[in-house]
């Protein structure tokens, strides 16, 4: 090998070397997701891959009105933005909040993927004086090892678990257009759970997602006896505030719970119950069949 050689190939790991270690995708450009509610923001996705299965999600919000970047949010149950994630079967759920905004108004999230495929991603915020917002990006997530196991949608309507909580959810009240108000009891090793934290300052969280058009619904729980949890007393999602106290509060949430929800449509939705079982945030799936109104 002459020194022409050896010369070219210094550089070229010279060049190597030189390489941002984060991958930049083109820009997304999000789907209004809210149904029901009226657009006032457009929304733009940047993603960084920092490893197989984990990114960094950059995150701006403009006024649809005025075509200005947005950089003022209230915040909505202790945080400025939830980023929220399913993939494309519905097998899978992440729920993520953003570091401190820039003071352009983008958000950095980073997120770790639990399995290779395309994942719907909602941005839920609430920027001032426009009311909640959500708009949804479509991010393909692949693994350089090769395709994890297939996995398919949670199919009860009843009944889920995670670890030693169960949660049993009676739906059948639920009707298109109109607020709802469902039953649900968490166990614990088959009996009602003792152990249960607020988690960012409600009894439990509830996300909606239509399996038909990707329609969002965020709802939260209260006490079925509000008066036992002073800081749930709101469910439908808006006019929350920020309750409660960053990831979770020491209060003693009940077993026995009620969720307010007002789906938009008819058709079966993927839905998850998040809520604080002993130390850790625990992620519930279900299906459910919304009927038309009478």
């Amino acid at each position: 090998m002459n020194i022409k050689h050896l010369l070219a190939i210094g550089a070229t790991v010279a060049g190597a070397a030189a390489l941002p270690s984060l991958a930049a995708q083109p820009p997304l450009k999000g789907t209004f997701a809210l149904p029901g509610v009226a657009e006032k923001v457009t929304a733009e996705l940047v993603v960084r891959e920092t490893g197989p299965l984990t990114r960094e999600l950059q995150i701006a919000f403009t006024d649809k009105g005025t075509g200005r970047p947005i950089t003022q949010f209230d915040e909505e149950l202790t945080q400025e933005l939830h980023v929220l994630a399913t993939d494309s079967n519905f097998s899978s759920f992440v729920h993520e909040h953003a570091g401190k905004r820039g003071a352009d108004g983008r958000f950095s999230v980073a997120m770790r993927f639990p399995k290779p495929g395309t994942y719907h991603v909602y941005a839920d915020a609430m920027p001032k004086g426009l009311g909640q917002q959500v708009v949804r990006f479509e991010v393909p997530v692949d693994m350089t090892t090769g395709p994890a196991a297939r996995q398919q949608m949670p199919v009860s309507a009843t009944q889920g678990s995670d670890g030693p909580y169960t949660v049993k959810l009676n739906a059948s009240t639920l009707r298109a257009g109109t607020e709802s108000m469902m039953a649900l009891t968490v166990l614990k090793d088959g009996k009602p759970a003792k152990d249960l934290g607020l988690y960012l300052g409600v009894a439990a969280h509830a996300v909606f997602v239509s399996t038909d058009d990707l329609g969002y619904v965020h709802a939260h729980a209260m006490a079925a006896d509000a008066g036992k949890v002073g800081h749930a007393a709101h469910a439908a999602h808006g006019g929350h505030g920020a309750q409660g106290s960053h990831g979770g509060a020491k209060a003693t949430v009940p077993a026995d719970l009620m969720l307010h929800a007002t789906p938009p449509r008819a058709g079966r939705y993927a839905l998850w119950i998040q809520f604080k079982g002993g130390d850790r945030v625990r992620t519930v799936p279900f299906v459910v069949t919304v009927p038309a109104a009478p």
